[in-house]
């Protein structure tokens, strides 16, 4: 059996990441799930979190916004709304959705869309919570 696979991760308007991998943690919306060589066939929903692709001692992080991911024993599919490198996250920018996003599901204005606002909040705070296990990643 081999010790790694392939993982792809496709967006509309983003480059697709294309890349060997032994282990891959996904965002499932149930929780997180690992995914090694020799998995078992799977579809999976993805809610906004955090993607980790790991090879050996190489490791890259990525913020998913949702999705789907196809699983089989020789590799990863994943179909994602939008990624952003961790690296790469706008943090202020996250912040702002965040804090703009709790005062309209505080304020509960008529004509307010709650789904999208709470929707909102998750990918800001996934978004955060990505880049703050990268930046404690290089310490």
């Amino acid at each position: 059996m081999s010790k790694t696979f392939k993982i792809d991760v496709v967006a509309s308007n983003f480059p697709v990441i294309s890349q060997e991998a032994h282990l891959v943690v996904l965002p499932g919306e149930v929780g997180e799930y690992g995914v090694m060589p020799g998995h078992m066939r799977l579809l999976s929903t993805l809610k906004p979190g955090t993607l980790r692709v790991i090879n050996g001692q190489e490791r890259a992080i990525y913020y998913l916004a949702g999705g789907f991911a196809e699983v089989n024993a020789h590799s990863v599919t994943v179909l994602a709304e939008e990624y952003v490198k961790a690296e790469e996250i706008d943090v202020e920018d996250a912040r702002k959705i965040k804090k703009q996003s709790e005062d309209l599901l505080a304020e509960k204005k008529e004509g307010t869309d709650l789904k999208a606002a709470q929707l909102a909040l998750h990918r800001a705070e996934a978004r955060l919570k990505t880049a703050e296990e990268f930046k404690s990643l290089k310490k």
